[in-house]
């Protein structure tokens, strides 16, 4: 769950005498800002969340710092009974349906894609056109950009998505308004314009196993209390609710992306994440790398100068990292551009 941090807490209520007692432990990850970190001077707004949640519900709360990168991980802390709540879960019935042990809460903020431009030249969506976007690989940004028919560079980070748009290397940045949030926060000479796509605004709430609904209630409970003051406080200063307060009109007109056939998707999704930053989404090349669409050699020759690179050039090898026949495909799909 790319790009969302997962905090995980467990509520304990204990009777001495007519007193309860009660402790929330949160489990974060301590190193995903802004989510979570184990800077104390910021630690990430989903723990901040969790500290008002605890505060609402007379709890003390404590953190341990558990790595939260796969999925399948973090959930097997609740489903085993390690925690007893996680944060930062997408709402939608494509997460939830294939998770029947879990029972989601209320949400606490959306997330929503922005386009990250320089203030300078008062930058809209429409005067982008034909420009080129930073996007992180595999991610919904990704994705968006490329279906929307933009030209694209791709990179591995949010981090190097933003430090190309400081070098000019890309005139826009398209990430989640929780990246933009604390880049905006940091650097006033950019602003968000906020992508009018519904399918991709996120709703964001929490998950409990569904034996716990009384958990559920309670933070349900904690979580609307919350929502007039110390939510909107929390997520504007970490800049998310700054990301997603200027929204843009209906997206511009692009060009229709052609359709590929089914055996080579795979194909088309590995040239773009893995060969587009240097050949260029249209395989045209750039300064860096050669253009595709003028090679006139063979296929067994193109498998050859993939898998073994070329010496001297940008161009590495790739042999071991993508199949043979995966090689062949992207041949087959750059032709055919």
């Amino acid at each position: 769950m790319t790009a969302l941090v997962l905090a995980v807490a467990t509520l304990l209520v204990a009777t001495a005498g007519d007193a309860q007692v009660r402790q929330l432990r949160l489990c974060a990850d301590p190193s995903n800002p802004p989510f979570s970190s184990q800077d104390a001077s910021e630690p990430g707004f989903e723990v901040e969340i969790a500290r008002a949640i605890a505060a609402a519900l007379g709890a003390e709360l404590t953190v341990y710092w558990f790595p939260t990168v796969r999925e399948i991980a973090a959930l097997r802390q609740l489903y085993e009974g390690r925690c007893d709540l996680i944060m930062g879960l997408p709402l939608t019935s494509r997460f939830a349906d294939d998770k029947p042990r879990l029972a989601f809460t209320a949400p606490y903020y959306v997330m929503r894609h922005v386009a990250v431009t320089p203030t300078v030249g008062g930058a809209s969506l429409d005067t982008l056109q034909g420009r080129l976007f930073g996007v992180q690989a595999m991610t919904l940004a990704d994705q968006l950009v490329y279906e929307r028919g933009w030209r694209r560079k791709v990179y591995v980070t949010p981090d190097d998505v933003f430090a190309a748009l400081m070098r000019s290397e890309v005139d826009a940045a398209v990430v989640e308004s929780t990246f933009a949030g604390p880049f905006l926060k940091k650097h006033p000479g950019f602003q968000a314009l906020a992508l009018a796509d519904p399918q991709r605004d996120f709703a964001i709430g929490a998950a409990v196993r569904k034996t716990d609904a009384d958990l559920k209630d309670a933070i349900d409970r904690a979580l609307e209390q919350l929502r007039a003051r110390a939510l909107p406080d929390i997520l504007l200063r970490y800049g998310v609710l700054l990301a997603q307060a200027a929204p843009s009109p209906t997206p511009p007109t692009a060009s229709p992306v052609p359709p590929v056939a089914a055996e080579l998707r795979y194909a088309r999704s590995t040239y773009l994440t893995q060969c587009s930053q240097c050949h260029g989404t249209d395989a045209r090349g750039t300064p860096a790398a050669a253009n595709l669409k003028a090679f006139k050699g063979s296929e067994d020759d193109f498998l050859r100068i993939v898998r073994n690179g070329r010496p001297g050039t940008a161009m590495t090898p790739w042999k071991g990292l993508i199949d043979d026949d995966d090689i062949r495909n992207i041949a087959r799909y750059i032709k055919g551009l």
